[in-house]
């Protein structure tokens, strides 16, 4: 899920790299959302009568992801080292499969022309991203031989109080 929040909360974002696991899993979890957007209109009656459609939960999604779907895309250009117009690509006929075929490379490693290889910044940083704010179990135990380590900056800023209790 942290893939797809990533590349909704990137929305107009093209500069930047998004990791092959990035790509596919916002795509994975695009489309199992627009069969449900698909499931919920024909629960609906919007495809009851095949002459006039009325898709609103799946045109919902469509719009929704359009742009996601282009920054990603182009993020994941820049990930394997090619220029974002390679993008363009899709609109030729059958062209569409070399895209498809890069979007399966691996990434580019390190530093490339486009990003540094960190992809993203929303997401977690190593275990400690799960550990709460504040601890009530002391420092010296909770990090263990990393204990010398200066205290960690709470969100306002200042230093999380150590409590004992």
């Amino acid at each position: 899920m942290r893939s797809y929040f990533d590349g909704m909360l990137r929305y107009f974002e093209m500069s930047g790299r998004s990791t092959r696991m990035q790509y596919w899993m916002f795509f994975t979890i695009q489309f199992v959302l627009t069969v449900m957007a698909v499931l919920i209109d024909y629960q609906l009656g919007g495809f009851r009568d095949l002459k006039n459609p009325q898709p609103t939960a799946t045109m919902f999604m469509s719009i929704v992801h359009f742009i996601p779907g282009i920054t990603v895309g182009v993020r994941r250009l820049h990930d394997i080292g090619r220029s974002g117009f390679w993008y363009l690509l899709y609109f030729v006929p059958f062209a569409g499969l070399v895209l498809l075929y890069w979007a399966c490379c691996p990434s580019e490693p390190g530093h490339n022309a486009y990003d540094d290889p960190e992809p993203s910044r929303y997401e977690p940083r190593g275990r400690q991203a799960a550990m709460p704010r504040y601890s009530t179990i002391p420092r010296t135990v909770r990090m263990g031989s990393n204990a010398a380590r200066p205290p960690s900056i709470g969100y306002d800023g200042l230093a999380a109080p150590d409590r004992f209790i």
